[in-house]
């Protein structure tokens, strides 16, 4: 059995509203105490609505509470010949000549949301708040005796709230009258008004000499709560029931809710009355009516914020961190305690699993920090990188690579800005807000550490230094995403997205690929994949490559032919080659790359199209040629050469394989790329560029025509140790899709065809590297 620490409690913040004894954060009780005086003050006119308005957890209903305590110490009033000490009271007031009595009920919308009517429901709550007290209870016969005509009328109203009546008892059970309708509840209300009123007066006053409330000596408030968490509809039934109040004096309403949120159900009540902006200015009209004074809570400052964090009960490491927990919980109040018990909660899981030890807890806090503040894209992106050994790299560079995103220099965010830039919307503000409180985590953070943070683990133990350094070869670890950005430069060309450049070789243009991890293939979640692009995988690219930035155009092999006016491609060996006919593909006799649909067809108006009706054979006798011919331009052990599988897809999309085509995830139209038959043939290369463009800078590739790899095809995952790179694979990998085809077009997507395979939609492009001998 493991030797397990002793247990640790975890210290956690509860998110109840705050208690007399309790004193309130955030400058709340004097927000109370303005309320308070505005309320209590005689020179206050009724009736009355004040809208407390505020976001989720930014304090709405300890407010209300707060300004409820103050004003029940107002029924000292009641008693002219006793002082009232009222905390919203300045010295030199006068209570009994200034303030009025306020008589309080709580109702919480929310909790009756599933009634019929609200209106019921606010009149049974008041009602019942009236019976607790004794002198209402007590009534007598002389207080009801006006009423005796309408004594069944009173006795089942009041039967729905099982309250005890001078009639006798009136509960739950009352047969067929606990059944009324709600029309016809609805017309008992207005029968029992008048005696509704004079309870009211009786108890707001005390006594039941009075036939309504007097608003110079008394009122009643009256508390809704969680209003915005009502469903439309039912917000709208509050709002109408309040209406209904509007012809009692002495009857004042405070709601807590988000105002933002009533206007919308208000503009949704009034939608089919007009056009958008009508109904828009009549909710705004609608509103002002219903509510005459709202304050909205204001956005907690840092600096309060800070003065709260540090005076919980909570580790010297949160309050230390605490712009980041702040920034992660937006400055919300609730959601900072929840963002710290969630941080003491895992805290605690670890400690006492014997799995704290070698943690560094400023970087647990950060990253649990960063992972409460990324929106659902980040977390997929993150969670969908594999964990295998290139994956857990690749999620490190992932993380640091955010970082200098949001925290480096200008240059270093617009080279990793294609990475990143799906995150510069509104709803990764919070993320962003997180990352540039974060800066930076420690030399501790690695690959290992973060997966530890991961699976609330220990980290594996740290080498000493002298052995293991984080720069050691012996570590195999990737580039940064900085180095991913920026790779080797000296050979002269122009700026891509990543960072890179484009070089002119052989007429051609060349983009660089960085070395280092990346993930290829799909997911077994996704719908568009075929079972022959998984499993999902990470494969490490342990040097930078130069690809193609186009497919090789007719111009250019042209050039190969005349240089060799002995070569005959496959096609025009074998005397056909595969072609689109208008109806169906199908072998045509005579078709070649010069004659690329039939022995018709020409080349006109062609050179910069793409050259197809190409085999394998025939791309990689032109590489061989281009090393005959420019091998001595490149640095000393570089060739020409058919790029891999791998090389290819890593160029085609992002190093953590979150692209579902060149461009990103938007599904492709006729503006991205050459596909699904949107020409009927092939287009100039680069025409749909920058648009279509991969990450890297190249183009052409999703459609157009499929593009031969120097790699056999095999199953996944991809080895290019195994026999897949030799020269003796049956099948050859076919990449990017043809403009006949749709699905196909994406980056993951994987086909294959015999060496000897030729087709109108099908060619290729060019890689160079340090690699020779494939």
């Amino acid at each position: 059995m493991p030797d397990y620490p002793e247990y640790q409690t975890p210290v956690i913040l509860h998110d109840n509203p705050l208690v007399d004894d309790e004193t309130a954060e955030f400058h709340f009780d004097r927000f109370a105490g303005t309320l308070a005086r505005l309320i209590a003050s005689k020179g206050t006119k009724t009736p009355l609505t004040i809208g407390i308005s505020g976001t989720w957890g930014t304090g709405k209903t300890t407010l209300l509470r707060r300004l409820q305590r103050q004003l029940k110490q107002t029924r000292r009033l009641l008693d002219d010949t006793k002082p009232a000490v009222l905390e919203f009271a300045n010295p030199n007031d006068s209570p009994h000549k200034d303030f009025r009595a306020c008589r309080t009920v709580w109702f919480n919308a929310w909790k009756y949301a599933n009634e019929d009517a609200l209106l019921v429901a606010l009149v049974r709550v008041i009602v019942q708040e009236m019976f607790r007290d004794d002198l209402i209870s007590k009534l007598g016969a002389a207080f009801w005796e006006p009423f005796t005509p309408r004594r069944d009328v009173i006795e089942t109203v009041l039967g729905w709230f099982s309250i005890k009546t001078p009639f006798g008892d009136a509960g739950l059970d009352t047969g067929k009258k606990q059944s009324t309708p709600l029309e016809q509840k609805m017309a008992l209300l207005d029968q029992f008004d008048e005696a509704f009123d004079r309870l009211m007066a009786a108890w707001v006053h005390r006594t039941p000499d009075v036939h309504k409330i007097q608003p110079e000596k008394g009122v009643l408030v009256v508390f809704i709560d969680d209003l915005d968490r009502c469903l439309p509809q039912k917000a709208i039934q509050v709002l109408e029931a309040i209406k209904l109040f509007f012809d009692k004096e002495g009857c004042i309403f405070v709601l807590g809710a988000d105002m933002d949120f009533i206007q919308q159900a208000v503009i949704s009540h009034y939608k089919e009355m007009g056009s958008p902006a009508e109904a828009v200015q009549k909710a705004s009209d609608y509103i002002e009516k219903v509510v005459q004074i709202r304050f909205r809570l204001p956005q907690i400052g840092k600096d309060d914020m800070q003065r709260y964090l540090g005076a919980q009960p909570v580790h010297d490491s949160l309050r230390q961190r605490w712009q980041a927990l702040v920034a992660a919980a937006e400055a919300n109040p609730r959601r900072v305690k929840a963002v710290v018990n969630d941080l003491e909660l895992q805290w605690g899981m670890l400690a006492n699993s014997g799995q704290s030890q070698g943690v560094n807890r400023d970087d647990f806090i950060c990253w649990q920090a960063l992972m409460r503040a990324a929106p659902p894209a980040f977390h997929d992106e993150f969670y969908g990188i594999p964990e295998d050994e290139g994956g857990l790299r690749l999620r490190h560079q992932f993380i640091l690579g955010a970082l200098r995103w949001v925290c480096g220099s200008e240059q270093e965010k617009a080279a990793l800005n294609a990475g990143y830039e799906k995150y510069t919307g509104r709803e990764a503000r919070r993320l962003r807000d997180v990352l540039r409180e974060i800066g930076s985590f420690s030399d501790e953070f690695t690959p290992a550490a973060l997966n530890a943070h991961v699976h609330l683990a220990a980290p594996p133990q740290r080498k000493p230094a002298a052995a293991v350094t984080r720069e050691s070869p012996a570590v195999k670890s990737g580039p940064s995403e900085e180095a991913e950005a920026q790779p080797t430069k000296g050979l002269v060309g122009r700026g891509a997205e990543m960072g890179g450049e484009w070089i002119e070789r052989t007429g051609m243009l060349f983009c660089p690929i960085p070395a280092g991890d990346f993930v290829m293939g799909s997911t077994d979640d996704n719908p568009l994949a075929f079972d022959e692009e998984r499993p999902r995988h990470t494969v490490t690219i342990d040097q930078e490559y130069w690809l193609g930035r186009f497919p090789v155009t007719n111009a250019q092999f042209r050039r190969f032919v005349q240089a060799n006016p002995d070569f005959r491609t496959t096609a025009e060996q074998q005397g056909s080659a595969y072609a689109w006919t208008g109806k169906g593909w199908q072998e045509s006799k005579g078709a070649d790359w010069q004659h690329p649909r039939s022995p018709e067809s020409s080349l006109e108006g062609k050179d910069e199209h793409p050259v197809v009706c190409v085999s394998w054979h025939d791309a990689l006798a032109y590489c061989h040629w281009l090393n005959r011919a420019y091998g001595k331009e490149l640095p000393q052990g570089w060739s020409f050469r058919l790029p891999t599988e791998a090389e290819w897809e890593k160029a085609s999309r992002d190093p953590r394989g979150s692209r579902e085509w060149p461009w990103g995830n938007e599904a492709p139209d006729a503006s991205y790329c050459n596909f699904d038959m949107n020409m009927d043939d092939t287009t100039p290369v680069g025409v749909y560029s920058p648009k279509g463009d991969s990450p890297y800078g190249c183009a052409d590739m999703a459609g157009n025509v499929w593009e031969w790899t120097q790699s056999g095809f095999e199953k996944y995952p991809y080895n290019a140790d195994d026999r897949r790179e030799g020269t003796k694979a049956n099948l050859r990998v076919l990449r990017g899709g043809g403009f006949g085809f749709g699905r196909s077009v994406r980056c993951a997507y994987r086909y294959w065809g015999d060496p000897d395979y030729r087709s109108e939609d099908t060619g290729f492009r060019v890689a160079f590297s340090p690699i020779s001998g494939l």
